[in-house]
């Protein structure tokens, strides 16, 4: 197989794999989508005690004023109880929450029900918490050397025959290539750190 071949096929998995870090990016931090989410949650603060400072963290100074008129008029509405209270509430959960988005530079396509956090989130969150993040280390090492030691293994698996045939040849580069690109994308992506925040 040609160095050409090769190179070709080596942009094609990288391209997938920024791809697919990219979306997994914006799918695993739409926790703050959810109604439980952490936006949600003082959003719902704010309203109960009147605090608008509660939900006003989680935006930017480009989002100040639409939250904070869209506070005012809720908490107006919230505070007179019954089926006015809820529809206030979601109201203006669902602003706090697409506000956050956009500050995040993510897109919102409306607020998600309630659910659990994935594994790695829920340590994450609980690291605060406790103030160790230990758990978080040995979750993220523990991942990355099981996936890791996989594609090395079908890599040398692959090595043993990629001699014999040209269809062999393809399979060890195959193999070659996944275990290549994940540990280049892993230690890029480490590297460069989070892709967005809120300022």
């Amino acid at each position: 197989m040609s160095t050409r071949t090769v190179c070709q096929r080596v942009a094609v998995i990288s391209v997938s794999l920024i791809l697919l870090l990219f979306f997994s990016t914006g799918t695993a931090w739409a926790h703050c989508d959810r109604q439980s989410g952490p936006v949600a949650v003082d959003a719902r603060k704010a309203l109960e005690t009147g605090k608008y400072e509660l939900v006003a963290i989680w935006i930017g100074t480009d989002q100040e004023k639409e939250l904070r008129a869209k506070f005012d008029q809720s908490l107006s509405v919230y505070q007179k109880g019954g089926e006015a209270k809820i529809l206030a509430e979601y109201f203006f959960v669902e602003t706090a929450v697409r506000l956050h988005r956009a500050a995040e530079g993510m897109p919102f396509d409306g607020l998600k029900p309630a659910a659990s956090d994935p594994l790695h989130l829920a340590t994450a969150d609980k690291a605060l918490q406790t103030g160790k993040l230990k758990p978080v280390t040995n979750l993220l090492s523990a991942e990355m050397e099981k996936e890791a030691e996989k594609l090395f293994k079908q890599a040398m698996e692959a090595k043993k025959s990629k001699d014999e045939s040209v269809k062999k040849g393809r399979q060890w580069v195959d193999a070659y290539v996944k275990y290549i690109v994940y540990i280049n994308g892993l230690y890029k992506t480490i590297q460069a750190g989070p892709e967005h925040g809120v300022d």
